[in-house]
């Protein structure tokens, strides 16, 4: 029998990585409810529809993602070398300890052509990722070229990751965080 209690960042943090490998349109929230450990009706409790899970999911995805990302690019502590170092440590535990990659690529590309609900949220991750790595490029670069570059490095990295799902190899992701680091210290 599903166990009642449980909080909602309980629920948000059992469901993500469900999310992340099944996606939005092979979960439902039954499945989604099940795997929480409580009653479907007791997940419209937290959640009206499973648009609202699934925004609060990327909400709290984003939030986590930028409270680390921005934690070491903008401490004042360690050098760039530093920083490049505890980023790649960050994008390895997030795309390759998790299983099923980025679950904000793959929402995108599961939801985007099919109604636009998840966009706005998925935008403001991708425009924090590339703000970070701009502000890090910015330390060799010239702000214009440092923008170009920091898309080109998201790209770069959001591509690695989906060649690691396909061929099951990390050294696609493994080679775009090279070329980030290279990139960022301009060798």
């Amino acid at each position: 029998m599903p166990k009642i209690k449980t909080s909602k960042e309980e629920v948000l943090q059992k469901v993500i990585p469900i999310l992340r490998t099944r996606g939005v349109q092979n979960s439902s929230m039954s499945e989604l409810s099940k795997a929480c450990g409580i009653q479907k009706s007791h997940f419209y409790y937290y959640f009206s529809n499973k648009e609202e899970l699934i925004k609060e999911v990327l909400a709290l995805v984003h939030s986590y993602f930028n409270y680390n990302f921005f934690k070491i690019i903008q401490s004042d502590t360690l050098d760039i070398q530093e920083k490049i170092t505890k980023i790649k440590g960050l994008m390895n535990k997030i795309f390759k300890v998790s299983e099923g990659g980025c679950i904000m690529a793959n929402t995108a590309l599961e939801t985007i052509h099919l109604d636009p609900i998840y966009k706005k949220e998925i935008r403001l991750f991708f425009h924090d990722f590339i703000s970070g790595l701009q502000y890090l490029l910015e330390i060799n670069h010239e702000p214009d070229n440092a923008l170009m570059l920091a898309e080109q490095i998201v790209q770069d990295i959001e591509g690695g990751i989906l060649l690691m799902q396909v061929y099951d190899d990390s050294k696609y992701l493994n080679n775009a965080i090279i070329r980030m680091e290279k990139l960022i210290l301009n060798k």
